[in-house]
């Protein structure tokens, strides 16, 4: 094949390639010359006609010879037309390609420049949208601060707990059996999902529905979709909301704090009381008393003078909806009836013999970077599974802060899913252990004999037992406030395993504790002294009577011991 844009020139076919007899004629040299205008394949058909009409005459021209030399001059003309109408239908093709090259480009361009205009339609949107929202939120809020003052014109105030967390229910129970039994409150206990770090979707509902049927509270649930939630909530009207916690990612994005606003939001928070120096978010604002939910509640119940202080101090509405009651959690710790989660039949100690030593090890979810990085789950599990392995005289309870469970699959977790699974797994294996998780802990705490923790709660909450509490410190966390270093004194401070271990086999043995006299105070001063279900129902009815216009129907309870 020739290359394109080079004149095909086909080599003359002589005449002479068959032999031809001695006595033969040869042909003549000026047989007739091609046509300057003749293509090349007619130049090809032109000279073997030609040279044959040439050697006609000749008789002793062998005719095998002039039909051969014919055939292959034909065959090669053929060849070149094939080959040329090729080339011809290459090239017409490669530019009907470039032409839908171009075409696909101009259509390419056209449908960037039609991207871009949708882009800029939707910023322009966004820009109208954000240009409307403070009108639309200021609307919303106006219509909602309408409906709180249209609240408390039923004899009995309607108030309504969202649950999303049954582990930390002990904060309400109380105060919900409470007010079931007066004639001018009426609760209603629903449960909601939750979502902490690490999971990828909202869960738990189910836990909550179950361990609200196993302590025999009445319970809506609110399992389906939050919105159709938020309307259910608006249907039944309530004059008041308690929610667990202030932290609005750990629920439904339709029940967060903008969201309930309608009605008059209150808080007995999950903790007994804040220990650690501020976590700030984007305002910096104290977050244990100055979170969004905070700034927009109609009352904060807490647990000391010393939580009171600190909202006047570091609230942007100074305190002002911050009432001291003492804590009902603390309440029904104190109350609590002992048991051990792991079964008498699985002992292996002969009869009358002493029941094994009884160690709970209280694990927060912190082990992450960032925020009170108080957790050292990661840094004490091989340690703590080595100690319970061999330690068959001593039953170990883990209980896990319930955020902790999904934090592994978190991409800022210090440990994999596949690695917490099988350090479960193992610790699962063993016979003198248990974990306990989404459940009522406070007989638990009761029965055992030693705390070994990493915070937070748990430095607190422990104290009110009287026994040994071992606090093992991580390296970095937030620093304690003035509440949390007066809580630290009634706790055994260590930073290695091993020392908690040495610990922990003196306390067994029988050594006493030098710092319970220290815990009981610490008790007392921070938590009371009990019944702050009442004092809590009192503050509400004497918020509720001033609302409608009426005289306050009591003075209130002190909480000194």
């Amino acid at each position: 094949m020739s290359t394109p844009g080079t004149a095909y020139a086909p080599t003359p076919v002589p005449l002479t390639s068959s032999p031809i007899p001695a006595t033969s004629s040869t042909v003549p040299a000026t047989s007739s010359t091609v046509p300057a205008t003749a293509s090349p394949g007619t130049a090809v058909l032109y000279t073997a006609v030609s040279s044959y009409a040439d050697a006609v005459p000749s008789s002793t021209v062998e005719v095998g010879s002039l039909v051969f030399s014919l055939v292959l001059g034909a065959i090669t003309a053929l060849s070149v037309l094939i080959a040329r109408r090729a080339w011809g239908a290459i090239s017409r093709s490669t530019e009907a390609a470039e032409s839908s090259a171009r075409e696909a480009a101009r259509s390419a361009d056209g449908a960037t420049r039609s991207a871009e205009a949708a882009f800029r339609a939707v910023a322009e949107a966004g820009d109208a949208v954000r240009a409307a929202t403070p009108g639309l939120l200021e609307v919303r809020d106006s219509v909602h601060l309408a409906a709180r003052r249209g609240a408390f014109d039923r004899r009995r105030t309607r108030v309504l707990f969202l649950v999303h967390l049954v582990g930390i229910w002990d904060s309400y129970h109380a105060l919900v059996a409470a007010m079931a039994g007066t004639d001018d409150f009426e609760p209603i206990v629903a449960s909601i999902p939750r979502q902490f770090r690490g999971s990828e979707r909202l869960y738990g509902e189910d836990d909550v529905h179950r361990g609200l049927t196993e302590r025999g509270v009445p319970h809506l649930r609110f399992a389906g979709d939050a919105a159709d939630t938020l309307r259910l909530i608006k249907a039944i009207d309530p004059d008041v909301i308690f929610r667990q916690s202030q932290w609005d990612p750990d629920i439904p994005a339709e029940l967060g704090t903008e969201r309930l606003s309608f009605a008059h939001t209150c808080l007995v928070p999950y903790e007994t009381m804040n220990i650690v120096a501020n976590v700030p978010d984007g305002r910096d604002s104290n977050t244990a008393v100055d979170s969004e939910y905070h700034r927009t509640a109609w009352l904060v119940f807490c647990a000391n003078d010393m939580m009171l202080e600190m909202a006047v101090r570091d609230g942007v509405r100074a305190g002002a909806q911050f009432r001291v009651v003492g804590h009902p959690k603390a309440d029904h710790l104190r109350a609590a009836t002992p048991s051990w989660p792991i079964p008498a039949p699985g002992r292996r100690d002969p009869a009358g013999s002493p029941r094994p030593g009884r160690v709970v090890w209280s694990a927060h979810h912190t082990i992450a970077r960032g925020w009170t990085d108080f957790g050292a789950f990661h840094l004490m599990r091989e340690e703590m599974l080595a100690w319970a392995g061999a330690s068959v005289d001593t039953e170990f309870v883990f209980m896990p802060h319930p955020a902790l469970l999904p934090l592994p699959d978190s991409d800022v977790s210090p440990i994999s899913r596949p690695e917490f699974d099988a350090w479960m797994a193992a610790w699962a294996e063993l016979p003198n252990t248990a974990v306990l998780s989404e459940t009522e802990y406070g007989p638990t705490l009761a029965a055992s004999d030693v705390m070994v923790t990493d915070g937070l709660s748990m430095l607190v909450e422990y104290q009110l037992f009287g026994k040994p509490l071992i606090f093992f410190e991580r390296e970095g966390h937030r620093p304690f406030n003035e509440i949390g270093e007066r809580v630290v004194e009634g706790a055994h401070t260590v930073r290695t395993v091993a020392e908690a271990r040495e610990l922990t086999r003196r306390f067994l043995a029988g050594e006493p504790d030098p710092l319970q006299g220290h815990q009981r105070t610490i008790a007392r001063r921070l938590l009371g002294t009990g019944d702050s279900v009442g004092r809590i129902l009192d503050v509400l009815r004497r918020e509720i009577a001033r609302e409608r216009g009426e005289p306050d129907p009591a003075p209130p309870r002190s909480t000194a011991g």
